[in-house]
């Protein structure tokens, strides 16, 4: 009768348990010896650091893998005997786990023969908020991906519960449906950030493609603001948010153009019907849009690498002499588009190591490039900064530059001041400008006639003489 009675009291216990543990589960088919089996959740309160071996990244985790503990009440249990206590863990290094087994002994002798599950478990939610006295572990890479994985799960059902006030409607949104930027924690919701998104890269404003709180990434000091240049999302993140494959495609392939027709080095293939890049390293062409992240240079540009091996301090480097063969080597290249072999000087299909060319000049333009040149000269205003070219579609002459962000005179191309733009146009010192804000406000094609100044307006009287002196010509002749 004892011994039921004992049965019976462990039972009770595990129950009691269960009612505030409801994922513990219990075993009951040795009646003399009740069982039970719980996963304890392992959230560090700081991050614990794991190096995956052989890599060396550090990789700072809030959620690991639960520590699964088994517990079996003896018969003795509790008045003679402690529990006999299992914990296995992945990840857990076996001497910390042997620690914390015996540590239920200890905790048994403690209370002096009384029930102590609840103590003991409640002793490792504890431990597990500081990672069991681990500030750092290393760990095999085969438990890489299991362990990321993992972290990542419970990131997102946690973010998932809760509710954010989107950083652009302003309205509550479930975690659900919000996005939260991986480099700065901003939350917005997902509609928000595909509309945005979206319209940026149907209309090819890629350098907009960023975190769309006004103050991200700013230090408070306009001098360095102005000279840092801000990170663009990841193809890889914009998936995530989600937008559509083809979107991303596009945005990646944009990014990719823009680089190359920024970058002096790239030339492009003379055949009029291809006009493609030439292969190059520096810009590979994209495969998997899905593996990209974001590229280094989209906030800084990183300076050449100075290999100062063997040199001795002090000690200026010598410029490496070339031979004619390795020099000319340079001049091969191939389009990446139609194959084409051509040279990179002259621009003519490739004609061997040997021969001896020139470089084409810049005046040497092909037909179409110079019809296509001559457009944007008399039609488009280029930004005073990064001479971007730029034409109006309606609207004021105060402009802000696509590409730098410039403010800057539509008419003039003159520099404005951001913090009162429109100064430029009230002060009658500025005799061409001044109260003609307003001047071509439904775009070039809606006004014809108005004079411009700087480098347009230098076009636009040249066009005008030159038609004069052949109108003049043809009246003589008549």
């Amino acid at each position: 009768m004892a011994e039921e009675d004992t049965a019976d009291e462990r039972v009770e216990e595990l129950e009691t348990l269960q009612s505030i543990y409801p994922e513990l589960e219990i075993n009951l088919e040795q009646p003399t010896r009740p069982s039970a089996r719980i996963n304890l959740q392992v959230s560090p309160i700081a991050p614990l650091q794991i190096i995956f071996e052989p890599e060396s990244a550090i990789h700072r985790l809030s959620y690991l893998p639960p520590l699964l503990l088994d517990l079996i009440l003896i018969e003795n249990y509790p008045l003679q005997s402690p529990p006999e206590v299992k914990l296995t863990s992945s990840w857990i290094p076996k001497p910390t786990l042997q620690k914390l087994e015996k540590e239920a002994s200890s905790q048994w002798e403690e209370y002096g023969g009384m029930q102590m599950i609840f103590a003991y478990i409640s002793y490792l939610q504890e431990a597990a908020e500081s990672s069991f006295g681990l500030s750092s572990l290393k760990l095999p890479i085969s438990l890489k991906s299991a362990i990321l994985d993992y972290n990542d799960q419970m990131k997102r059902e946690k973010f998932d519960h809760e509710t954010f006030d989107c950083g652009v409607c302003l309205e509550p949104k479930k975690g659900s449906a919000c996005y939260q930027m991986q480099r700065c924690g901003h939350v917005f919701c997902k509609a928000c950030l595909q509309d945005y998104y979206n319209n940026c890269i149907a209309e090819g404003d890629v350098n907009n493609v960023k975190c769309m709180a006004p103050d991200c990434g700013k230090t408070g000091n306009a001098a360095i603001d102005r000279q840092k240049k801000e990170r663009l999302v990841s193809p890889k993140e914009l998936l995530q948010i989600p937008l559509s494959f083809e979107n991303v495609k596009r945005y990646a392939e944009l990014k990719r153009k823009k680089k190359i027709e920024a970058d002096p080095t790239i030339v492009f293939c003379p055949r009029s019907w291809c006009q493609g890049a030439m292969r190059t390293e520096k810009y590979p062409k994209i495969v998997d849009v899905s593996q990209m992240e974001e590229d280094s240079d989209d906030e800084v540009i990183a300076e050449p690498a100075n290999d100062g091996a063997g040199q001795e301090e002090g000690q200026e480097e010598q410029p490496k002499k070339l031979t004619d063969k390795e020099r000319d080597k340079d001049r091969l290249v191939v389009c990446e588009d139609c194959n084409l072999a051509f040279c990179k000087q002259c621009l003519a299909s490739w004609h061997g190591d040997y021969y001896r060319c020139m470089p084409r000049q810049p005046k040497d333009l092909t037909e179409e490039d110079q019809a296509s040149l001559n457009f944007i000269l008399a039609n488009t205003s280029p930004c005073p900064e990064c001479t971007a070219p730029c034409q109006k579609s309606y609207g004021c002459n105060h402009m802000t530059c696509f590409q730098c962000k410039t403010h800057f005179c539509y008419l003039c191309g003159a520099w404005l001041e951001p913090g009162n733009p429109y100064k430029h146009f009230n002060e009658k010192r500025n005799k061409g400008c001044y109260q003609r804000l307003m001047d071509l406000a439904t775009g070039d094609n809606g006004d014809g006639g108005v004079q411009f100044g700087g480098r347009r307006g230098a076009e636009q009287q040249a066009e005008f003489w030159e038609r004069e002196a052949l109108r003049i010509q043809m009246e003589e002749l008549e």
